[in-house]
């Protein structure tokens, strides 16, 4: 099948008659799990961002502040990306410009950067929040976490504008989004690649892992010790916490670990190989599963989470009720 606009491989705008694209299954199935990942992704931290701003426990947790703008980054990818990804798919090429393959490009290097950072500043808080339970409220305060905010997203906006600004983007075919083309300027591609992985991957990461290491370590720790001011009742409440954030940041990985994995490829090694292929596509399509698993986390390991979804989908349910039992009586006396 060839795709609906003249394009490369990696190009919407050079001409390649040679090429073939999906099949008519391929890009069905492609289209299918992008709106369904899109919908979960916009539904489910919707109802993250309802459910903390709407449960008065959720909303006096200093720390959710953070989870929100972990949310506010995946409803954005789900929104923005996920549907121009899927627009592009359904209409088998790019279709709105290079002006904004650019920006989608930028914005969704943004919101990878963004999320990363978050969840890192997430566990920094709640390293401070076990080791110093006591001092939490002084050393703590919503200032800090609002700089913590302010500066993930400073640093997602200066590293997602650089490629961009140089010139480095094109539609991407079968990752079925506007990426950065490496090949194209491969010197400072990989100068910009280094720069990028230590500062936005690497070293957000091995902090994060660092402070789950000494918060695991803390919390068995002085549950052990007598007099501790950590109860077992608190110790459970915890250590629930703790295991879902965890799990976000093992989701977080390992959905994003093939989407760096071809990303890595493509700067190491020809064009001419696999990645122009339908492994590009599955890639792309887990990578935006990671926006949408966080909100099911929440409701399997969290309690004040499921409570508060909960009482989302009965008052949604009881209004339609309401408004159904108004027009079954309006009915019953018009007739």
């Amino acid at each position: 099948m060839i795709p609906n606009s003249t394009y490369s491989v990696n190009s919407s705008y050079v001409t390649d008659t040679l090429f073939v694209g999906r099949s008519g299954v391929g890009n069905a199935f492609l289209a299918f799990s992008l709106a369904v990942v899109m919908v979960f992704s916009v539904c489910g931290n919707l109802a993250v961002i309802v459910a903390i701003f709407t449960s008065r426990i959720l909303r006096e947790e200093l720390s959710n502040r953070l989870t929100i703008n972990l949310a506010i980054t995946d409803l954005s990818n789900g929104l923005v990306v996920i549907f121009s990804s899927l627009f592009s798919v359904i209409a088998d090429s790019w279709r709105f410009g290079p002006v904004y393959c650019d920006l989608i490009c930028a914005i969704n290097y943004c919101l990878i950067i963004t999320s990363m950072l978050t969840l890192c500043f997430i566990s920094c808080d709640r390293f401070q929040a076990i080791t110093y339970p006591l001092q939490y409220i002084n050393r703590m305060k919503p200032i800090h976490i609002y700089l913590m905010i302010s500066y993930a997203w400073f640093q997602g906006i200066v590293f997602s504008a650089v490629p961009s600004a140089l010139g480095w983007v094109e539609y991407d075919y079968w990752e079925a989004i506007c990426a950065i083309q490496w090949q194209k300027e491969q010197k400072q591609a990989v100068y910009y690649v280094v720069v990028a992985f230590i500062l936005c991957f690497l070293l957000p990461g091995l902090i994060l892992i660092f402070n789950y290491y000494l918060i695991i370590k803390q919390v068995r720790t002085k549950v052990s010790c007598p007099g501790s001011p950590i109860s077992a009742k608190s110790y459970s409440t915890s250590s629930k916490a703790i295991r879902s954030l965890l799990i976000v940041v093992i989701a977080y990985f390992v959905c994003m670990t093939p989407f760096s994995v071809t990303k890595l490829m493509k700067v190491t090694i020809a064009q001419e190989t696999v990645l122009n292929s339908h492994f590009n596509s599955i890639a792309s399509i887990v990578a935006f599963i990671s926006s949408a698993v966080n909100p099911l986390i929440y409701g399997i390991f969290r309690k004040d989470f499921r409570r508060a979804y909960k009482r989302i989908f009965v008052s949604i349910w009881g209004k339609k009720e309401r408004v159904h039992n108004i027009q079954t009586s309006l009915q019953d006396y018009s007739s």
